[in-house]
């Protein structure tokens, strides 16, 4: 497969998150942990653009594994690189080409105009309502992540880190309620945020 070229959750931590993540590194050198989590994180925002373009619901899964395929494919050529678009522009337009493939694929009497197939692959102006909704899915994203690092997190450290980040409870209130130093619940929230910036790629979390 040619790789493509692409011209109520709880509450985020949210300038913490914005910086650069580990998680294209990763997929680029294949790792089958964090290619999981990617798609579980990601799921979500991939339909949410499937949807948009009218698809059937029986084919929505088929074209949601064949973008994940282009994903994986192509992930080893992307470069983060503003002239060219950033990491979501990049997902958006392999789903984009993928609907695309699926509408030319359809028998000649129910099959798209060539210039309506042409213009999918071409990101359009969003409305209003289209911006309200992506919104709402890239915070479904983000609970996702969060819920992904709380699962495989202690406890403790994710209740230090909780009111830190998102409570912004003082440290000092912190260390005398869980019995440890200060510098020890900065290391708890540290750790937390490492995994989430792992998880989060820029662009998503910038966005917060």
């Amino acid at each position: 497969m040619k790789p493509d070229e692409p011209s109520n959750p709880p509450s985020q931590p949210r300038s913490e998150l914005a910086t650069r993540s580990s998680m294209i590194f990763d997929l680029k050198e294949v790792s089958e942990e964090r290619w999981n989590s990617f798609v579980l994180v990601y799921t979500p925002l991939l339909k949410f653009w499937i949807r948009k373009k009218n698809i059937p619901s029986a084919a929505e899964d088929d074209i949601l594994q064949e973008s994940l395929q282009s994903i994986f494919a192509g992930i080893g050529n992307f470069e983060r690189d503003s002239s060219k678009g950033e990491f979501r522009g990049w997902l958006r337009t392999i789903v984009q080409r993928r609907v695309a493939d699926y509408f030319r694929s359809l028998p000649p009497g129910k099959r798209a105009p060539q210039e309506v197939l042409d213009a999918l692959v071409v990101p359009e102006q969003k409305d209003a309502d289209e911006i309200e909704g992506e919104q709402q899915i890239l915070d479904e994203v983000k609970a996702r992540a969060m819920e992904l690092v709380r699962q495989s997190t202690a406890e403790k450290t994710w209740q230090m880190f909780w009111l830190s980040t998102v409570e912004e409870v003082p440290t000092s209130e912190i260390a005398k309620q869980f019995g440890v130093t200060t510098a020890a619940v900065r290391v708890a929230k540290q750790r937390v945020l490492k995994r989430l910036k792992e998880l989060m790629v820029d662009d998503l979390a910038e966005d917060s």
